[in-house]
């Protein structure tokens, strides 16, 4: 029970009585309740040796004792007896009037709690991914749509400046996720893990550090970014005023991601996700404002555009600052509970609790940049490579640049943070779990992970491949290299569920404390990568490039199902049967979308104008939509995901009972 929830006259820290003395150690009631759950296994397994040998004696059953707690289990119908409770309150003796209620628990009772227990795991799972996915969504969504208005000020020279501006953001990411240090995912396992213990001074602690900590980071890497710059241009005079630009985003974010880490570690999904999405409208109406003024000014200053566009993460930052500063306020009860003075504190040493920090963080590095690292590594060797083979200009190299990199990178990082906040908000989760509950309980919220991925990472990548053509008309420029960009597009978004399951599973793995295995996953398919991408990118160019990484991930995600299927009993079969119907339902739903694209291509609306692609892209994915939704329902999964709520859904459409 949280302080909020207590009746008013119980608030008071003098009238409050949450404490027990059990067997001589002083225990909170939801303590004796998470004893009495890891128990029960065992109390089970006994009982059934014992009714053997009753069996065989013919003597009565014996009694059970659990924690204080005596239970005659020779008459089922009697109550369970009490081993006379001490109360304390201020260290003075005091009868509790709910010492009853708290105490008496048998069996049947705990059974009831730790189902409800699981239950609750799973609507937090689809709750918190749900806030987090509308935030995540909503986020990229406004940052794909300021595209079209953007590269249409921006002309000729859209696919230069979109290349420009993808370079400076994959070098901007990395110094991020080095800034960062891992440490919000890691704050939110550590506060998860402290809460689930109830140790309200570690977590407080653990909260203080982290901010002191952030606000370091991103002053070093903030001046990091800004002096290394002229070695990370790699010659590019363009390249320099964009690094220069995105200093300040950098000093800023690290606090920033950790005031996000500290909410998602209390399940407070949506202060995260509102914060990501102002962000996001800031930033966009920035860059679009600025973008207007300075071609007004100099229609051909596309280089400016650009610079004063990745400025603009920093105005974004500025405002998502101040809706976590508004939501710590607004739930400063739940962040900063009381301490119990009942209970010993280990006052840990500054210095040794950031490096538990550090620890804990920093595989969170590779897990959170894995994508961004192998589009590093094709930024840096991609002009090479193709300058070596083929007699191609800088200019015509960035503009392939664009068409297999930036563009299509745009349109499936909207669906691939589905994946990031399913595993943002399983990581507190499956920590809380991997500290109170046991290893079966864990294997099924694994399981419950990888289908509510499949639920939303399927029809979103299928449906996305299906409305390509149009899609990709509506965001960029309508010309001779629109059919190139669609089929790498397409490909993309194959590409976009190798990341998605790769991110999945390595937030898993970290939040199992199984950080090793990620890393040397990770380095088996980056070296595929490495490997493969010098004969790709020679025979199919800027496609090569994305067969390598797709063959690299998919090295890694083998790697890490196979250890998860050894060491935790959990695979891809044990959900096979609900994965092929979410496919099967997805791929129903692409036809569909396809069918109305090509329909409505050819006879209702030509291809050659914004407002006809634009139409076609959302009337097809609206209809794609709902046929995946009420497949999805009559199939089941409605009351699989949503609980209660699938009540609401319209009898036709559920499934036959």
């Amino acid at each position: 029970m949280t302080d909020e929830q207590r009746p008013d006259d119980l608030k008071n820290g003098h009238q409050l009585v949450d404490t027990v003395n059990v067997d001589g150690k002083v225990m909170s009631a939801d303590e004796i309740l998470m004893r009495a759950r890891h128990r029960l296994q065992e109390r089970r397994k006994e009982s059934q040796d014992n009714h053997t040998l009753t069996k065989k004696s013919g003597q009565s059953s014996p009694k059970r004792e659990i924690s204080g707690i005596v239970v005659d289990r020779s008459n089922s119908h009697h109550q369970p007896k009490i081993n006379q409770p001490i109360f304390h309150n201020n260290n003075v003796e005091t009868p509790d009037p709910f010492a009853s209620e708290i105490l008496t628990i048998n069996e049947i009772q705990i059974e009831k709690e730790v189902a409800s227990t699981k239950e609750n795991n799973q609507a937090t799972l689809v709750k918190g991914s749900a806030w987090l996915s509308a935030g995540n969504i909503l986020s990229r969504i406004l940052g794909a749509i300021y595209i079209v208005p953007w590269m249409a000020l921006l002309g000729s020279n859209s696919n230069r400046a979109n290349a420009l501006f993808a370079q400076g953001y994959t070098i901007y990411a990395i110094f991020l996720a080095i800034a960062t240090f891992g440490i919000p995912s890691a704050i939110s396992k550590l506060v998860a893990e402290f809460n689930a213990r109830q140790n309200n001074f570690q977590s407080r602690e653990l909260k203080r550090q982290s901010i002191l900590l952030g606000i370091v980071l991103g002053i070093v890497f903030g001046s990091a970014i800004y002096i290394l710059t002229p070695w990370l241009s790699g010659g590019n005079p363009n390249f320099i005023p964009v690094l220069h630009s995105l200093a300040p985003a950098v000093a800023i974010f690290p606090l920033m991601s950790m005031l996000r880490g500290i909410f998602q570690g209390y399940q407070l999904m949506s202060i995260s996700a509102l914060s990501q999405v102002v962000e996001q409208i800031a930033r966009v109406i920035y860059m679009l404002v600025t973008a207007v003024a300075i071609l007004k000014v100099n229609p051909g200053n596309w280089s400016g555009v650009v610079v004063q566009s990745t400025f603009a993460a920093f105005i974004g930052a500025i405002f998502s600052m101040i809706i976590l500063l508004w939501g710590w306020i607004k739930y400063r009860h739940i962040l900063s509970k009381p301490l119990n003075h009942s209970q010993p504190q280990e006052k840990a040493r500054t210095f040794s609790l950031i490096l538990n920090i550090l620890k804990e963080s920093w595989p969170f590095i590779i897990i959170g940049s894995a994508i961004t690292l192998f589009q590093l590594f094709d930024q840096y060797t991609y002009f090479g490579i193709m300058a070596h083979f083929f007699a191609y200009t800088n200019e015509q190299l960035q503009i392939h640049f664009a068409l297999f990199s930036a563009n299509p990178n745009k349109l499936i990082m909207i669906i691939v943070p589905f994946s990031t906040s399913i595993a943002a908000t399983a990581l507190p989760m499956l920590s809380g779990s991997k500290a109170t509950l046991t290893k079966e309980d864990i294997q099924e919220q694994l399981k419950q992970v990888i289908k509510l991925f499949a639920l939303v990472m399927l029809p979103s990548a299928l449906g996305m491949f299906a409305i390509a053509a149009p899609l990709y008309r509506m965001f960029y420029p309508i010309d001779a290299s629109n059919q190139e960009g669609i089929y790498l597009l397409q490909y993309s978004t194959i590409l976009a569920i190798a990341f998605s399951l790769f991110m999945l599973l390595a937030f898993i793995l970290q939040a199992l404390s199984e950080a090793s295995i990620v890393i040397k996953s990770f380095i088996y398919g980056l070296l595929v990568k490495v490997v493969l991408q010098v004969p790709l990118i020679a025979f199919f160019q800027g496609m090569g490039a994305l067969i390598a990484s797709v063959i690299g991930m998919l090295i890694s995600i083998a790697f890490m199902l196979n250890y998860l299927k050894v060491f935790y009993g959990v695979s891809l079969s044990d959900v096979s049967n609900e994965i092929w119907q979410l496919f099967a339902g997805a791929l129903v739903m692409a036809i569909v979308a396809y069918l109305i694209v090509f329909m409505m291509s050819n006879y209702v609306f030509p291809v050659n104008s914004k407002l006809s692609v634009t139409l076609t892209s959302l009337i097809s994915a609206a209809f794609g939509g709902v046929t995946v939704v009420l497949i999805y329902s009559k199939l089941g999964f409605a009351d699989a995901f949503l609980g209660i709520r699938a009540s609401r859904i319209p009898r036709i459409f559920r499934p036959k009972r």
